[in-house]
């Protein structure tokens, strides 16, 4: 909760998708984790073209042998935080105690990389959180609370 007098905050985003690699060969399916710096401005961050998110890595789309899919989508979605876990908790040790990285110019900076925002469609974002059907992944609503409550009327 609280940075070093000499630390730098240096938030970090996320971003994960299913990407179809080729519908040759049985339809091939990636799902890369991506990284970028949170100080980026969006504008320069949402281009494609300019490379500000990395991949971080490749997480595993399972098949099952299984066919209740209840307990597919559940074990995916255990296997998918379990990945999760491992493949940021440098990540997260660097937030909790902090990490000396270099800046553009060479300058060593005492810095913390919280996890700012992760964006991902709408059923990975009710994944992420846990969250099961027509749930708010960010609320505690569910489908038959959503809407306005009070209706513009002309």
């Amino acid at each position: 909760s609280h940075i070093a007098a000499n630390g730098t905050l240096c938030g970090v985003i996320l971003s994960s998708d299913k990407t179809h690699i080729t519908n040759m060969c049985r339809g091939r399916v990636a799902h890369p984790l991506l990284i970028s710096v949170a100080n980026i401005r969006m504008n320069i961050r949402n281009k494609a073209s300019l490379h500000t998110f990395l991949l971080l890595a490749l997480m595993p789309i399972p098949r099952f042998l299984h066919n209740t899919t209840r307990m597919c989508s559940v074990l995916a979605a255990r296997l998918f935080h379990h990945c999760l876990d491992i493949i940021l908790d440098p990540l997260k040790i660097a937030a909790h105690i902090g990490r000396m990285m270099s800046d553009p110019v060479g300058n060593l900076c005492y810095c913390f990389t919280p996890l700012v925002s992760y964006i991902v469609d709408s059923p990975k974002a009710a994944m992420v959180a846990c969250v099961r059907g027509q749930t708010s992944p960010i609320t505690l609503a569910k489908y038959d609370q959503f809407g306005d409550l009070n209706p513009c009327q002309t």
